[in-house]
């Protein structure tokens, strides 16, 4: 294989971690949110949205950007991307019970989207509030820095794969 193969699976690998939002958001019921999510800037002229699934592969998109700077709206969901603070922010209005659930921050890519989950906790009112469960919260933390974790190791062992490949290809030939 040629080394402009080897070259983009070492780009694709290694920049797979470059978003990121908040981990859990609680709000109560009737109340707006304000969710920022945090990008590489090179990744700005890409296509950003806010879905809603239990998985990355369940995610069905709520709303999108159709330009770097442009807003769009949908009803109570509105998106608009920073280029220049390298970040995009998604609002919703008016929440609702039915609106909690697991939600995610995605970069649209041509082989895979980056995906950065963010749980919203709905709640009834103030009293409500003392019943959430900091462990909860402690659980989906930890999991997603796990997860970072270990595909920080990962990438950069697929890029040593990579390189070792591409130099014993090189020297067979």
């Amino acid at each position: 294989m040629d080394l402009s193969f080897h070259l983009f699976m070492v780009s694709f690998s290694v920049t797979y971690a470059a978003l990121n939002g908040p981990d859990v958001i609680n709000a109560l019921v009737g109340q707006s949110i304000h969710v920022t999510c945090t990008y590489d800037k090179y990744y700005s002229n890409y296509r950003k949205y806010w879905c809603k699934g239990n998985t990355q592969e369940s995610c069905a998109i709520l709303v999108q950007t159709h330009s770097p700077n442009k807003a769009n709206s949908d009803g109570r969901i509105t998106i608009a991307a920073d280029t220049e603070a390298g970040e995009f922010t998604v609002t919703m209005e008016h929440l609702t019970q039915d609106d909690e659930g697991l939600y995610w921050c995605g970069i649209e890519r041509l082989f895979w989207d980056l995906l950065s989950p963010v749980a919203l906790k709905i709640t009834e009112g103030p009293k409500a509030l003392l019943s959430i469960s900091p462990s909860d919260e402690e659980i989906l933390r930890q999991n997603k820095y796990l997860y970072y974790f270990i595909w920080s190791i990962l990438r950069w062992a697929f890029f040593i794969i990579l390189l070792v490949w591409a130099i014993f290809v090189k020297l067979k030939i």
